[in-house]
């Protein structure tokens, strides 16, 4: 199954999660995830009612397609197929429904990874189940772009200098918006509210009272917003790499913008340890110097160009995880320094899904803009503020979300708190996450009543399954048992 096209106007970094394994892996197999027949229902127990019919596919899964309502106030409109997988462990009683972050990251990746992704007695206790949300994946994609057009806006700068290139960044928004408009009907209806809504009919599907679920990154909100819609069907739920929900699309860009300077800050610190250190004293004035360097002169990497934006994402992409990411990004900043930016390059690639033959892999970014302009109105524009507050990161974000005020939206759904469940959540927060600050899931501890707050001392983006026994620990007795710990819990990796 080829994977679609995706956009960024500009970097926008926004609650993206990086899934470590692709479904590229098996894109030449036949698609198993064929469209339901019929044009959806008349009454809304019937969405709730129906059954999956469930195929092996990928050797070790299950795959099928369920139906959910375009628009939950007008049935009318007709219905969009949602894929779902899963991975039946022998024995196991309780099901599992999880996200890997985005918006835009896809389930049906998630599950795919599963032994990666999961730990042992995870695996073990429960059925993994992953859905491509509305929009994504194979679920009613959302695309607007060729991969060439792809490649010209990854590539170009996002970051005006003066009024023309505002003036041409506008543009593109505009561009962009039009052409998702052309190409995807029904654009206001692909929300994280609905995508909920569309949750809780997969947990009446799967026969479940209460949904389980751990949600990472951006899967975080999609958990939260469940919660807000469905607070009697909340099972066990892990949201790990927190988000706080009651942040407008401003604070977020620059919450979000800070959290990635103090990422390569610390990032700088351990490069400063190693030989060969290209940071010196003063990183941020170091790397300002040779992304602007780039920008005036792009560097030849084959047939392509490693520009400011490029490299910025290559950045981006290394901070993300420190064990792994660190030592690459220090090697790569070796090679930029020598003239090399096929290292870089390469990393900006992994971070945006494009593949060795310039073919995107997922669509990830379109239905990451789309969802999150039906998400939240527009970020006001504080170029300098950003800046100030993250001098590295701050101008390559504050113009994130421009194409929110050009693309169609419905009516927004934002949630104010307290959320009180029947089940009270586990939170995972990292001190030193780029993507999700630690702030967010302080925030979001205060924001769903009788929560726990489970914070992880290390680097990189979320915590669950990323080398602490003492998290993975907490989160499998919680998820397994049901028992919560009596009070929050600091651990190190």
């Amino acid at each position: 199954m080829k994977r679609n096209t995706r956009t960024f106007l500009a970097l926008a970094l926004i609650l993206v999660l990086l899934s470590t394994t692709l479904i590229s892996r098996f894109q030449k197999d036949t698609n198993p995830f064929k469209e339901s027949s019929g044009q959806g229902f008349d009454q809304i127990d019937k969405y709730y009612s129906q059954t999956i019919k469930w195929t092996n596919c990928f050797k070790n899964f299950d795959c099928g397609t369920f139906q959910v309502p375009i628009d939950y106030q007008d049935l009318n409109l007709g219905k969009f197929d949602i894929a779902v997988m899963r991975h039946k462990s022998k024995g196991a009683t309780q099901n599992l429904v999880i996200n890997p972050g985005g918006p835009g990251g896809s389930g049906i990746d998630y599950v795919y990874s599963f032994q990666e992704a999961f730990t042992k007695p995870i695996v073990k206790n429960f059925n993994i189940i992953g859905f491509d949300p509305r929009g994504v994946g194979e679920s009613a994609p959302i695309l607007c772009l060729s991969n060439q057009e792809t490649d010209l806006l990854y590539s170009v700068d996002s970051y005006p200098n003066d009024p023309t290139e505002l003036a041409k960044i506008k543009g593109d928004a505009q561009t962009f918006a039009d052409k998702c408009s052309a190409a995807n009907p029904n654009l206001s209806h692909y929300s994280t509210a609905n995508t909920a809504r569309d949750m809780d009919i997969l947990r009446s599907i799967l026969g479940d009272e209460k949904l389980n679920y751990l949600g990472k990154s951006y899967g975080s909100y999609l958990g939260t917003m469940f919660a807000n819609l469905f607070p009697n069907h909340v099972g066990k739920f892990v949201l790990d790499g927190a988000v706080d929900p009651t942040l407008d699309a401003t604070k977020q860009t620059l919450q979000q913008a800070v959290g990635f300077d103090e990422a390569f800050k610390a990032f700088a610190e351990f490069c400063r340890k190693q030989s060969n250190c290209v940071l010196g004293n003063d990183e941020v004035k170091v790397m300002t110097s040779k992304l602007s360097e780039l920008r005036a002169k792009p560097l030849p990497v084959g047939n392509r160009k490693l520009t400011e934006s490029l490299a910025t994402y290559g950045i981006a992409f290394g901070l993300y995880e420190s064990d792994s990411g660190w030592p690459a990004l220090q090697k790569a900043l070796q090679d930029l320094f020598k003239g090399d930016g096929k290292a870089l390059i390469t990393m900006a690639d992994a971070y945006t899904g494009r593949d060795a033959n310039g073919e995107y892999q997922t669509n990830e970014a379109e239905s990451l803009s789309v969802i999150m302009c039906n998400d939240f109105p527009p970020a006001k524009l504080d170029v300098a503020g950003t800046i100030k507050a993250a001098p590295l990161f701050g101008k390559y974000v504050a113009y994130s979300n421009l194409d929110c005020n050009y693309l169609p939206h419905g009516k927004y759904q934002l949630i104010s708190g307290p959320i009180k469940s029947v089940t009270p959540a586990l939170i995972v927060g990292t001190l030193n996450d780029p993507a999700t600050p630690y702030i967010w899931a302080e925030q979001l501890s205060k924001i769903l009543v009788g929560s726990r707050l489970i914070s992880l001392n290390s680097e990189g983006h979320t915590g669950y399954n990323r080398g602490s026994n003492c998290v993975d620990q907490v989160v499998e007795k919680y998820l397994i048992s049901g028992s919560i710990p009596a009070q929050n819990l600091s651990c190190r990796s």
